[in-house]
């Protein structure tokens, strides 16, 4: 494991945490590796091909793999990135969740009114009077989190191998996942400027939250929450 200095690190991260695995902090062994990319390379596999799964219990079946396989390699130590909330996390939070609807917003107008763009709502719109969706819900973005994550420290410790820079490999590898998470989104919104604009690059906020914070469930909550504002007024014309 590599000595790191203060240098290393962005001023917005919380001091003396740091990712997992990237600079063998726990070492994987290879087979580890291996299966820490299977866990995501099955759902996006899932996602882009035709199959007779289905439903809500497919978007389980996102949150189960990862979750799962990301134990076993781990040795069942989440704490790598399960961490207890902070104070300032409940600042931080609702802070990313304003940001994340005036950029939705703002990128929302200009793809309607400069470029004449239509937006798909989100196919979910249809099932929030279902109570077996709210049950699923939070798993689902659990999982979609860990689609974000799990890749996030793979190609992480790829590039920091590469280049040996903390910073460029962050960078790097935040871009690749966000335009990934992005086109996980086309088959069911079939339009790969929105997907790569809303819920690729849309998701700099909860993954900004993770960066700062080493902890999944600041970027869940955050994630979480938005979803459940955007879904409010719907459900309340069902109700």
């Amino acid at each position: 494991m590599k000595d790191l200095s203060e240098k290393d690190f962005f001023k917005f991260e919380r001091k003396k945490l740091d990712f997992p695995f990237y600079n063998d902090n726990p070492n994987l062994s290879i087979p580890r590796w291996i299966l820490l990319a299977i866990s995501v390379i099955i759902p996006f596999i899932l996602i882009f091909t035709p199959h007779s799964i289905g439903g809500r219990f497919e978007n389980l079946l996102y949150f189960i793999l990862p979750f799962l396989f990301f134990g076993i390699v781990a040795n069942w130590k989440y704490d790598l990135i399960c961490k207890k909330f902070q104070k300032n996390d409940f600042k931080l939070i609702p802070i990313l969740i304003i940001l994340e609807f005036i950029f939705s917003i703002a990128v929302g107008f200009i793809m309607m009114h400069i470029f004449n763009m239509h937006i798909q709502s989100n196919p979910a719109l249809t099932e929030l009077n279902s109570l077996f969706f709210w049950v699923l819900f939070p798993f689902q973005i659990f999982g979609e989190e860990l689609l974000k994550i799990i890749p996030f420290l793979i190609f992480l410790t790829i590039f920091y191998k590469v280049t040996e820079n903390r910073k460029i490999s962050i960078v790097i590898s935040t871009i690749i996942v966000l335009i990934i998470f992005g086109l996980i989104h086309l088959p069911a919104y079939d339009n790969l400027i929105s997907v790569l604009l809303i819920q690729g690059l849309g998701s700099i906020f909860t993954m900004f939250a993770y960066l700062k914070t080493k902890n999944i469930f600041v970027s869940f909550l955050t994630h979480l929450i938005y979803d459940t504002i955007t879904f409010l007024p719907v459900l309340l014309i069902l109700l």
